[in-house]
């Protein structure tokens, strides 16, 4: 926290300053509260005597509101930069994580803490900050001009301490832990209600309530008993040091009165001792009332530190000069985990604006080159080249600029088509848009709709079929215009009518570029420059559509098996 708070110093010590004047006009009415009670006791009548103490009263209670909404603002705003910088920062360290670290929590973690976790920074900022410095200061001050007026007095005014000090120490006794406890099955339960949310339509189709659906129930049931084992162990001690704190009337007005009847103290110190005692320790409530706040600083940051030390991908720094656009996998090693091998020594070459198909059966590794080829992972052993240079040595922004993913699982955001668009080219221009659209043939359809590129599509593109969604994506890829292209079962979605139409968006996509296309309908690559055959991690075989239906088993097993569905297909 100290790092983050650090380039802030100047504005958080304006806020605290602040603070502390809003706090220290909070308690000037008790000063005039006692002149006039004192001006009461000696039987004073004079109502202009009163006015002086009167007008400090109200400009008292008008400064400590206003310089307390000064105070609010100024730590309001610099918790809301704060926490917009942290998130900008951890979304760039994410952008720069091997999908592998990604993929380790789900959705709805990522979700939980790029929202609510930091969003928990804006109270330490906005206001323990500020307003606990604040509310511990005065009451020093305000014991120390006890102890000025009367030292006995100031003596009884710290007797309730010790005991105050008991129960805030018996309180804290595990708080943190159980705090932290608290907030995990918190996190828990949310990340477990974003699942159940997404996962709502399966849900229904299997006729299951909320109820049924165990790790939604469980959650819930275990952030319930979080929740209640924290409060319920804190509970009787946070009252019990919140009402000692500030009951040193009890000792202080038994004090205070036998000074007075002895004639060790004036009615005016008396007063003014008694006041300034109760004024003392009411500031400190609202320290106490922050106290979950500051137990939860640490896990908070805990959790920002666990993001940000997560191991980056080693990437070059520097802008690399790529002669040509061919890919060479160079004995290539990977696996998901220790125990999960994809391949070894993995070796082929994607030549320059030709294209290359791999093929196989599902598992063997498919996905997985294209993924290694756009930056996802890097490699365990060996290395992959685009034009002779290592992709180790291209920076993660060089080698998205140089390729293009087009998945059967690409993503639509919530905004406008034209918005989904510019994703791959901010500036390009509504002529550029229809243009690219044109070529992936979803220009009619897109038009059809009630807004046409400015409509709304729903998330993840949900308002249109899987066939219409492809299409766009194929089209963000189009403007994008990288000169290797990577189509991960890019017609994975379409029907035997809507084939035809995506399979023209790709032929438009896919010109002049070097291309790597992973599909399961082999009719979308028999006329491939190379198709390669993997299983279990390793090249069975290499040719193009005709020589390895002669020279592969697999392939040719594959080809036929294709054939067999489409004839079946045609039959009904």
């Amino acid at each position: 926290m100290m790092n983050i708070l650090k380039k802030h110093s100047g504005q958080i010590l304006t806020s605290v300053f602040v603070a502390v004047l809003g706090v220290f006009c909070g308690v000037v009415p008790y000063f005039a509260m006692a002149k006039i009670v004192e001006y009461i006791a000696e039987g004073n009548k004079n109502f202009a005597i009163y006015k002086t103490p009167v007008l400090i009263i109200l400009c008292g209670l008008l400064g400590s509101v206003i310089f307390h909404e000064i105070s609010t603002l100024t730590s309001h705003n610099l918790a809301f930069r704060i926490i917009e910088d942290e998130r900008k920062k951890l979304a760039r360290k994410i952008s720069r994580l091997s999908m592998g670290e990604v993929e380790k929590r789900s959705s709805g973690e990522w979700t939980q803490f790029m929202v609510e976790t930091l969003d928990k920074m804006e109270r330490p900022i906005a206001h323990v900050i500020p307003e606990v410095i604040a509310n511990l200061i005065i009451p020093v001050v305000l014991v120390i001009i006890i102890f000025i007026l009367d030292w006995r007095i100031g003596l009884a005014n710290l007797a309730t301490i010790p005991i105050g000090m008991l129960f805030s120490f018996l309180m804290m006794t595990g708080y943190e832990e159980k705090s932290r406890n608290y907030q995990r099955a918190a996190k828990n339960m949310n990340t477990t209600a974003v699942e159940y949310i997404r996962g709502i339509q399966v849900i229904k189709a299997f006729n299951k309530s909320a109820s049924s659906y165990g790790k939604f129930v469980d959650a819930v049931n275990k952030n319930k008993d979080g929740m209640l084992n924290w409060y319920l162990s804190v509970c009787f001690y946070m009252t019990a040091a919140m009402e000692t704190f500030p009951s040193t009337l009890l000792f202080v007005l038994p004090v205070s009165l036998f000074l007075y009847m002895k004639g060790g103290i004036s009615v005016g110190n008396l007063i003014m001792c008694v006041l300034l005692s109760y004024a003392s320790y009411k500031p400190l409530i609202k320290v106490m009332s922050h106290m979950d706040t500051m137990a939860n600083v640490r896990v908070v940051i805990d959790e920002i530190r666990s993001v940000m030390d997560l191991p980056e991908l080693e990437r070059g720094k520097d802008i690399q000069k790529i002669s040509s656009y061919d890919i060479n996998f160079e004995n290539v090693g990977f696996g998901y985990n220790s125990e999960k091998r994809v391949f070894d020594n993995l070796s082929f070459n994607a030549a320059e604006k030709q294209l290359t198909a791999i093929v196989g059966y599902s598992g063997g590794g498919k996905s997985t080159i294209a993924k290694l080829i756009a930056g996802y992972w890097n490699v365990d052993q060996g290395k992959i080249c685009i034009g002779g240079v290592n992709v180790k040595d291209i920076s993660i922004e060089q080698n998205m600029d140089l390729v293009t993913y087009v998945s059967q699982e690409n993503y639509l955001f919530r905004k406008s088509i034209l918005e989904n668009m510019r994703f791959a080219k901010p500036d390009a221009s509504i002529e550029e848009i229809e243009e690219a659209c044109k070529k992936a043939s979803c220009h009619d359809f897109i038009m059809s709709l009630p807004d046409g590129y400015n409509t709304v599509i729903g998330e993840a593109g949900s308002s249109l079929s899987g066939g219409e969604r492809q299409r766009v994506t194929i089209a963000r890829a189009l403007l994008k215009d990288s000169p290797i292209v990577l189509l991960d079962e890019a017609t994975a979605y379409s029907d035997p009518d809507n084939e035809a139409e995506i399979q023209k968006s790709i032929d438009a996509l896919v010109q002049n570029k070097t291309v790597i296309m992973i599909a399961h309908r082999l009719s979308t690559i028999i006329n491939a420059n190379k198709i390669i055959v993997l299983a279990d991690g390793r090249i069975e075989a290499e040719g193009t559509h005709s020589e390895l239906l002669n020279t592969s088993k697999t392939y040719a097993k594959m080809w036929a098996s294709h054939i067999s569905v489409y004839k079946m297909a045609e039959a009904k």
